[in-house]
């Protein structure tokens, strides 16, 4: 019997992808966050229970997706490793998931990739040796997106010397999140939602 799973979208809606600065104005950059994020929504509602995770202020009409959303004031890593332990302290009903809320590329197919891999917890660097997508099954982890070196690498430090057995999921789509102006590029070669659709009404090709 395959487990429930729970399935985290950290979304950051206030002063969003200011590293899109140079490209796109403060209006364009909140709106692409909102299409990046409804995408990852319609991508991942199949597989289990979403929960939108977010600092105070952050309404279910400005998403346009039925979903929940936990608010918290803590910051992002602090804040993953309180629904953890909370997840713990009930049981651990459910495994998690972790999906970063601009991994605009990502596919049905992508999200079974994760799943279908064995261990304790399973990783997906992003370019630069960010962690874009973490599946939980064991309640002793945490996440590590607060140390000195990448948190890839941070995060599988914590898995062995914690006994966990970690696995890597090496994806394109998973890998590619959408933080710099040249990777509009990638939205527009391989996109396939609304984020996309947005870009090409804003002209760009």
């Amino acid at each position: 019997m395959e487990r429930q799973l729970r399935i985290i979208v950290p979304f950051k809606f206030n002063g969003a992808k200011g590293r899109l600065s140079s490209a796109l104005t403060p209006d364009q950059r909140k709106e692409l966050s909102f299409a990046m994020l409804r995408d990852v929504l319609s991508t991942v509602r199949e597989f289990g229970r979403v929960t939108i995770l977010s600092r105070p202020g952050l309404k279910a009409e400005d998403v346009g997706r039925d979903v929940d959303i936990l608010e918290s004031d803590l910051d992002l890593n602090d804040a993953l490793n309180d629904l953890i332990e909370m997840q713990a302290e009930l049981g651990w009903p459910s495994d998690i998931l972790i999906v970063m809320a601009d991994l605009a590329l990502i596919t049905r197919d992508t999200v079974k990739g994760i799943l279908d891999c064995q261990g304790d917890v399973v990783f997906c660097p992003g370019r630069g040796g960010g962690t874009n997508m973490i599946l939980i099954r064991n309640c002793i982890f945490r996440t590590c997106y607060q140390g000195r070196r990448p948190s890839f690498l941070e995060n599988l430090e914590f898995s062995r010397r914690s006994g966990l057995s970690a696995a890597v999921y090496e994806s394109f789509r998973a890998g590619c999140d959408i933080d710099v102006p040249e990777d509009l590029v990638e939205v527009l070669l391989h996109g396939r939602g609304e984020a996309r659709r947005l870009l090409e009404g804003w002209g760009l090709r």
